[in-house]
């Protein structure tokens, strides 16, 4: 089990002031306040006596930030159907709720999946944990916005009498706030049954800000690192009352212990005992919303075009629907644990094909392999590569499991909206990209050393720009650098060389848990390739000829943050993936996991 109090005594002992202070028992402020007067949790009294507010110019003026714990451990609730209620639904429905009562969005961490913990209930489900940074109008009080969070946790299901350390459909606590870093509240005495005109789920009412029991949680410092990446610590002025050294703090503490915490047990994911994963990071990857860990466990996306015209299989598999089906065995026998079904190509200047021909060519394709895939014991994901919002409408009624959309959402207007309204909250590969296949060979212009950044600077100005405010999570999507998108061959081989870079540059760019978020790259018999075997008589190699040399740029990937190669020859990436997990593997039994 992840420890209850995993820190020790000289670990507590290096912490700031403001987290030892505001951990102590005895520390009130603000007064005790009665529930009789705010039984809806709507309008809560002032706070005028809680402590000063912090002077930080990003949430200055009209706005204020507070930062929340998210965790839920139910699925299926009791009448409700498996496909449209779990764990990883529920975080989005927080999230729509959320902005419904006025909180803005600005930063999600990674979501992490965590054994349960200080509970007296046993064999709960495990819990999904993540956190995120929310902007409020400044005249909310804390407690306010605590009001109107268990307003949201009462209307998803939750009774907090029943279930206060029980399974949860969800669960909102303020870990932090900018307005009143310090800050305490009790509920009054229970009153007797007889007299009292409280509910159940009032009298659970408290509120301690920071969080009383932070460092003890490791799934709460997980995220809490995730937010802080730009953050540093401030000793000018009162060090001991200002919520980002709070939160600086505590990240500083996870990084101590996140290397003895984030490790599995044995050689691979394979043959540990799940009960033995104590914390994990975890994606979208099937529809049915089982999450599944991606760090030091590759994956392989096989590639399946059913199209006239792509550069290495064109006019392959496209004759039939049984003839792309065998293929799609084919790749799941291999190795592939994903899937991917194009209906045109993106090469570069490729003409478009229309959003119906596509369908036209897609859908059947998808039909068969969802319905041979469906319950399949090997757990294989179906993905369908498109940048059309019409063909992800018909591919989600289908059944498919992962949108890879190679635009990043900028070659049709109505792809973001579609991708944001699936039926359930689908994984989405963000790729970055200059332009259509037409012009994006024009538009690979980049700073000589500095292709890596570049590409993760782009991909989170599309993400914070549109995709997030499209209503897409970081917590749905995967990121793709796009190599042979609007880059040219030397600029290729510089981004996989920088391939961290990307990672760093979004953490820069406070995309919070989307620098953790799964990396899929796709370099299979790309020109650049093919161009690092040619011989000095500058002789091109054939497509079908570049699978080695394909493997072994994608190995470096993994090795340099990827976790899913997008393959032609499945089998050879199949082994070289089973190469990198074994090498995380080992970096994690040693101690030097990254």
């Amino acid at each position: 089990m992840i420890p209850c109090s995993f820190l020790r005594n000289k670990d507590k002992a290096r912490l700031p002031p403001a987290l030892s202070v505001a951990s102590s028992s005895s520390v009130k402020i603000g007064s005790r306040s009665s529930l009789k007067a705010f039984s809806s949790f709507s309008t809560p009294p002032s706070t005028s006596s809680s402590s000063s507010e912090s002077s930080s110019s990003s949430t200055s003026g009209k706005f204020a930030d507070v930062c929340v714990a998210i965790g839920s451990n139910l699925d299926v609730r009791e009448g409700e159907d498996a496909d449209s209620s779990s764990r990883f639904q529920h975080f989005h429905v927080a999230l729509r709720l959320l902005q419904e009562r006025g909180f803005e969005i600005k930063k999600l961490a990674s979501v992490y999946e965590t054994k349960p913990v200080d509970t007296l209930i046993e064999n709960q489900p495990k819990f999904l944990n993540s956190a995120c940074v929310l902007r409020h109008p400044r005249e909310w009080s804390v407690l306010e916005c605590l009001g109107k969070m268990k307003d949201i946790e009462r209307e998803m299901g939750r009774d907090v009498y029943k279930t206060d350390k029980g399974p949860r459909v969800i669960d909102l606590d303020i870990l932090f706030s900018e307005k009143e870093p310090m800050v305490r509240y009790d509920p009054p005495p229970f009153p007797s049954s007889s007299s009292s005109s409280l509910s159940s789920y009032e009298k659970k009412f408290w509120l301690e800000v920071p969080h009383g029991r932070i460092k003890e949680r490791a799934f709460v410092l997980a995220p809490i690192a995730d937010l802080t990446e730009t953050m540093s610590f401030d000793k000018s002025g009162d060090v001991s009352i200002t919520m980002a050294n709070q939160m600086t703090a505590m990240a500083r503490l996870w990084k101590e212990e996140e290397r003895r915490i984030m490790q599995t047990p044995t050689k691979n994911f394979e043959e540990a005992n799940e009960d033995d994963i104590l914390l994990q990071r975890v994606a979208p990857f099937k529809r049915n919303m089982r999450l599944e860990p991606y760090e030091g466990r590759a994956k392989v996306m096989g590639v399946l075009n059913v199209t006239p015209d792509s550069f290495s299989d064109g006019g392959v598999f496209n004759t039939s629907v049984s003839t792309a089906l065998r293929r799609a065995e084919q790749l799941a026998d291999e190795g592939s644990r994903i899937i991917d079904v194009g209906g045109q190509s993106t090469r570069p200047g490729a003409s478009r094909v229309s959003a119906a021909d596509e369908i036209a060519r897609v859908a059947p394709v998808l039909e068969a392999i969802c319905e041979r895939f469906k319950n399949d014991p090997r757990n294989i994901a179906v993905s369908v590569d498109t940048f059309y919002g019409e063909v992800v409408k018909v591919a989600d009624a289908i059944g498919v499991d992962i949108i890879n959309d190679v635009s990043g959402g900028d070659w049709d207007e109505g792809m973001l909206s579609a991708v944001a309204n699936t039926k359930v909250p689908l994984g989405y590969v963000l790729s970055h990209q200059r332009g259509n296949p037409q012009v994006m060979s024009k538009n690979a212009s980049y700073p000589v050393g500095s292709v890596a950044k570049t590409v993760g600077d782009e991909i989170a100005s599309q993400y914070l720009r549109k995709v997030l405010p499209s209503g897409i999570s970081a917590w749905r999507c995967w990121i793709d650098p796009g190599f042979g998108f609007a880059k040219s061959e030397e600029q290729c081989v510089e981004l996989l060389s920088d391939l961290k870079d990307v990672r760093a540059s979004l953490a820069k760019n406070e995309c919070g848990g989307l620098a953790k978020a799964p990396m899929l790259v796709g370099m299979s018999r790309k020109r650049f390739v093919g161009n690092m075997l040619v011989d000095e008589k500058r002789k091109d190699v054939p497509k079908d000829a570049r699978d080695v040399a394909s493997a072994a740029a994608a190995i470096v990937a993994l090795m340099n943050g990827a976790n899913a190669v997008r393959a032609h020859d499945v089998k050879l990436h199949a082994d070289i993936a089973k190469v990198a997990d074994a090498v995380a593997a080992s970096k994690r039994k040693t101690g030097s996991y990254e």
